[in-house]
């Protein structure tokens, strides 16, 4: 514990030096609180609540904090620097020229595009890490600088490594600062909506690292999620990119407890939840797929992966049986349906297997597509197994414990 305790120490002194070398940058006369969402506290200097407000001036000792769901936009003067991530605290220290920014908890974004003035620092400050902010745009956490633009080194002890636009620095456990390159996905989200809202920044990272963040925003989705708020509650969203050709898609875990008319659809228990998958294009947002997953006694719910594509898997068991439904796209990576498709379908059942124990005739197997192109020839068994292997678990979603209650697992 010692020994990471000297690395870390390291690696705040050596990040401190060389990324306040970067260029770029605001004036650090003065910060304001631009805008919160949710629920947010600030803090004064001596620990007594401030009530938020729209250009609230923030000072040496004030502190901010955001609960689930909520956000907090800090102003450089005029120029937006950070956006703080839900369930996330900093506390703010001044002196003089100096700025210093203490991420307590949680995830800060941040973006300087002007430079700061000859003897002006400011730093962003984790357990592990400063960050000296200058013309930068990137998040950090406990243990992670990621970049969006721009390069810089960084050194921790005796190790030394280059972090350009679309890599992070991260410190691993053992104390080893680590480089390694990020995915659209992979970016916070309160990162990607922040990105995809700035047309001209969203381009700049797309130019500079090659991911296009704004493919990964929310935002066309508003109207389709209102709709089925409408409708009952919306338990969980993400953007996933089933097909792996660069246009993700908008993945909903909903109830359906009203019909449009505001009257009550289904009993308690009756249909747990709802799946619904929206695609944003040129011409508007479409539906792409609508199931209620049958979950049973001890089902899941889950994201899958195979061949590079994702899916959605479906697992329900008895006393006596397994099954599984797996369903997606299967539209060719350039959006095309392959001749084979399923009755011109885009998003279909892809495979529903099912293994059960009958006293009489022992294990039986149960295979159907839709997909038209399963020879069959091989036994039930072998297929059954095979296709099983085909699929990956990426994350469960959700699952049921006595097939009546619904517990949601992502997120």
């Amino acid at each position: 514990m010692k020994k990471r305790s000297v690395r870390l120490t390291a690696l705040v002194l050596s990040l401190a030096l060389l990324l306040t070398s970067c260029g770029g940058g605001a004036t650090a006369t003065s910060m304001h609180l631009k805008k919160t969402e949710g629920s947010v506290a600030v803090s004064d200097g001596e620990g007594k609540a401030v009530a938020p407000k729209k250009d609230l001036g923030l000072y040496s000792g004030y502190g901010v904090g955001t609960q689930a769901e909520s956000y907090a936009w800090i102003d450089l003067d005029k120029v937006k620097l950070t956006k703080l991530d839900a369930d996330s605290q900093i506390e703010i220290g001044k002196e003089g020229k100096k700025l210093e920014i203490d991420v307590i908890s949680g995830s800060l974004f941040f973006n300087v595009t002007e430079p700061l003035d000859d003897g002006e620092t400011m730093d962003i400050v984790t357990s592990t890490m400063i960050v000296g902010i200058r013309g930068t745009c990137g998040w950090v956490t406990e243990d992670t600088a990621a970049l969006l633009e721009g390069t810089v080194s960084v050194t921790a002890g005796d190790q030394e490594v280059t972090v350009n636009a679309g890599e992070m620095a991260v410190l691993t456990a053992e104390g080893t600062l680590e480089v390694e390159p990020f995915t659209a996905a992979s970016v916070p989200a309160f990162v990607r909506e922040e990105v995809a809202e700035d047309k001209e920044l969203a381009k700049t990272v797309l130019d500079t690292t090659g991911i296009d963040l704004a493919a990964y925003s929310t935002a066309p989705y508003k109207d389709a999620l209102a709709g089925l708020e409408q409708e009952g509650e919306i338990l969980y969203t993400e953007i996933v990119d089933f097909e792996a050709d660069g246009n993700p898609e908008l993945l909903v875990l909903h109830t359906r407890d009203k019909s449009s008319s505001g009257k009550k659809r289904y009993e308690k228990g009756q249909e747990l939840f709802g799946v619904s998958i929206f695609r944003a294009g040129p011409e508007g947002t479409s539906k792409l797929y609508f199931g209620t997953p049958q979950l049973g006694e001890n089902g899941t719910f889950s994201l899958v992966g195979s061949d590079g594509r994702m899916y959605l898997e479906t697992h329900r068991q008895d006393d006596n049986s397994d099954s599984y439904t797996y369903c997606g796209s299967i539209a060719e990576k350039d959006g095309v349906e392959p001749s084979w498709g399923a009755n011109g379908k885009d998003w279909t059942m892809i495979y529903w297997i099912k293994r059960s124990e009958n006293m009489n005739y022992g294990t039986k197997y149960s295979i159907n597509t839709d997909l038209y192109r399963d020879s069959g020839s091989r036994k039930p068994e072998e297929r059954y197994e095979e296709i099983r292997s085909r699929f990956s678990t990426v994350k469960l979603l959700a699952h049921s414990p006595d097939g009546k209650t619904l517990v949601i697992d992502a997120g």
